[in-house]
């Protein structure tokens, strides 16, 4: 694991055995995950000028052998393979391209990441002027294990404001990418085609400018098509010669999605001299109103409820929340559509940014958290935790240097929208100068999460990066991820090779008779679309989905839950149920006729006490039809959350 102070970076790992060769000895067997890593450089621009190194981590149970295949850009000749075997759990890699031997001064190419045996994910940090504090810029862009035929560029531009954008895409398919990147002004229409190709693999840089059609001062957004699954990352750079502050900050590409709604977990309004300005791109196939709720950071309700103007597929727009008394940091929902949105936050010298979340997550993992790493001044990273419709999450906290769980703690208290922040300097558990792993594990509403990564030595001592969810298949491999797990899980599917745009309708078959019915997220722009299915019974689960008379078939397998949940009593009013000490647990009442009772009480997350009782007390409300009710009690320990269920009488 790698993170950077002023004068330098810091790199700690364990020690692991590596070697580099023409080629994988692993190449023939099929990888647990494939990670891309779009744009990867050593000292260019100059001994002091940009440098990447990435962290990869083992994300799984068990130990995992990782290689690294280094390609050259443009025409992406194959340098080398670095191998790395038995990575432990919870552990991370690290290559320094500075470090390199067999990478020149002034390299720059793409990396394909592969593990055997456990999943992992990977981080990559851009940095430029390491050994100048005042004119230090830090950027960093997260791994690439699951691209799209179509991404969405929210922001590019060539000179507005003193700005300059970059972008590098890659090619995460098995044959020749074929791709073209179609910009357009902000609101505007599209005015210009650019074509790529990329060899499995390998990368292509596009230098705003250098790119004809394109006008000085105004901004763009693009949409890049491909007939093989890409990944991309935006470089955006305020640090033209002259320029006396440099600062820049990254974002990936982000990927069409079904989801009709995306979540930013951060927004700032004058908070420590910075304040930020996001972009919303219309990332669906017909036209979209985004709706735009900001949610004052630890707060339930949105303060502000903004409606912007109708966008044409590939449209994008800009706003900044400039109400006066508007001083805060914020989490923000963008609905009405399919969208793809960004978030920059600027101030005097200082940039950070990231892409929006779509869907549902239940598990993410953070892979470099620090608390004044390199010194009173040095790193740390906040991290900010948005509920997508979660009541409760878990964040536990291991230690690099041995893997060991240091603590974990519970928040009881989300709502839809809302964001916590969570700082590592504001833990008494926590030590300076330390790098820590995070796991986020939340009920079946699911969680977003950013992190923010800062210092204040001087220049651009800020970055962010995006928590990651769990690795799953390749683009176009339709399936359930995970495949076979216990009750409580949310399972993840997602199938390919339907029509853009089209309304879907699914079945699912179990034990009981099919369930059947129309969802409200078309087909996305790529042809995907993603159900995510908390599942309580034990049983296989076959989905076949339908859009535009096109079909598929997917299936996952439940089987028996891994802990309790016992409803002791059960009467109108009143239930408890026993299970293990210290989960959060919800509970509701479904009335006789049919409905779920919203009187005070059952909206409240309970804690199993030390004994592992937990019991809620209702109103009850005179008239109710008299008959059997039922009452389901919910507890989450890690992402699983399993169900009990138990009958009542009224009256």
């Amino acid at each position: 694991m790698v993170r950077r102070f002023a004068i330098g970076i810091v790199l700690v790992v364990a020690a692991t055995p590596w070697s580099s060769a023409a080629h994988s000895s692993r190449a023939a067997s099929e990888p647990t995950t494939t990670v891309y890593l779009p744009n990867i450089t050593k000292m260019l621009g100059g001994p002091d000028g940009w440098q990447t190194p990435c962290i990869v981590q083992n994300v799984g149970d068990g130990r995992t052998d990782i290689t690294m295949d280094f390609y050259g850009g443009g025409e992406g000749r194959f340098f080398k393979t670095r191998t790395v075997t038995g990575v432990a759990p919870g552990t991370s890699v690290v290559h320094d391209p500075n470090g390199d031997p067999d990478l020149g001064a002034g390299w720059a190419g793409s990396v394909v990441v592969r593990s055997f045996g456990a999943p992992i994910v990977a981080v990559v940090n851009e940095h430029q002027n390491v050994r100048d504090a005042v004119r230090q810029e830090a950027l960093s862009y997260s791994g690439i294990s699951a691209g799209s035929t179509m991404l969405f560029l929210p922001y590019l531009t060539r000179s507005a404001g003193g700005w300059l954008t970059t972008f590098i895409v890659q090619n995460m398919g098995a044959s020749v990418a074929t791709a073209t990147v179609q910009f357009q002004t902000f609101e505007g229409p599209p005015m210009l085609s650019l074509p790529l190709s990329m060899a499995p693999g390998r990368s292509q840089f596009v230098d705003l400018r250098f790119t004809g059609g394109l006008a000085d001062g105004l901004e763009y957004s693009a949409v890049i098509t491909s007939d093989q699954p890409i990944g991309a990352v935006v470089n955006a750079h305020h640090d033209a010669p002259g320029t006396a502050d440099p600062m820049g900050f990254s974002y990936n590409g982000i990927p069409a999605s079904s989801a009709r709604e995306a979540d930013l977990p951060y927004f700032a309004r004058r908070v420590d001299g910075r304040s930020s300005r996001i972009v919303v791109q219309n990332a669906g196939t017909s036209a979209a109103t985004p709706t735009v709720s900001f949610y004052p950071l630890g707060s339930p309700a949105a303060l502000t409820v903004v409606s912007l103007q109708a966008l044409q597929p590939g449209m994008a727009l800009a706003y900044s929340y400039a109400a006066p008394e508007a001083a805060g940091e914020y989490s923000v929902r963008v609905t009405g559509g399919q969208f793809a949105a960004i978030s920059s936050t600027i101030g005097s010298g200082s940039a950070m940014g990231y892409a929006s979340r779509a869907g549902v997550e239940t598990r993410l993992f953070l892979p470099n958290i620090t608390r004044r790493l390199g010194g009173p001044a040095g790193w740390s990273t906040p991290i900010y935790l948005q509920s997508t419709g979660a009541r409760s999450a878990t964040v536990s906290w291991y230690r690099f240097a041995d893997g060991a769980l240091v603590f974990s703690v519970t928040y009881a208290t989300l709502r839809q929208g809302m964001s916590l922040r969570i700082d590592p300097r504001d833990l008494s558990v926590l030590a300076d100068d330390t790098q820590y792993a995070v796991v986020i594990e939340s009920d079946p509403g699911g969680v977003a999460a950013i992190v923010n990564e800062l210092n204040t030595v001087g220049g651009d001592g800020a970055m962010q990066y995006e928590a990651f969810p769990p690795p799953r298949g390749a683009f176009g491999a339709s399936g359930c991820s995970p495949a076979v797990a216990p009750a409580g899980t949310t399972y993840t599917c997602r199938v390919y090779g339907l029509n853009p745009g089209s309304t879907v309708t699914f079945t699912m078959i179990a034990a009981a008779p099919p369930f059947t019915d129309t969802s409200p997220d078309a087909v996305a722009a790529d042809g995907s679309w993603t159900l995510y299915w908390p599942a309580i019974v034990e049983g296989r689960r076959t989905i076949t989905v339908t859009a535009a008379g096109v079909s598929k078939t997917v299936d996952f397998t439940v089987t028996a839950p891994t802990f309790a949940i016992t409803i002791t009593q059960s009467r109108y009013g009143f239930v408890a149920a026993t299970t293990l000490p210290g989960l959060a647990c919800s509970a509701g009442a479904k009335l006789p006729t049919g409905t779920f009772s919203t009187a005070a009480g059952l909206d409240e997350i309970k804690i199993a006490d030390a004994s592992g009782q937990v019991s809620w007390s209702y109103a009850t409300t005179p008239g109710t039809q008299n008959g059997t009710g039922h009452h389901f009690v919910v507890c989450t320990k890690g992402s699983l959350s399993p169900e009990a269920e138990a009958a009542f009488s009224v009256p």
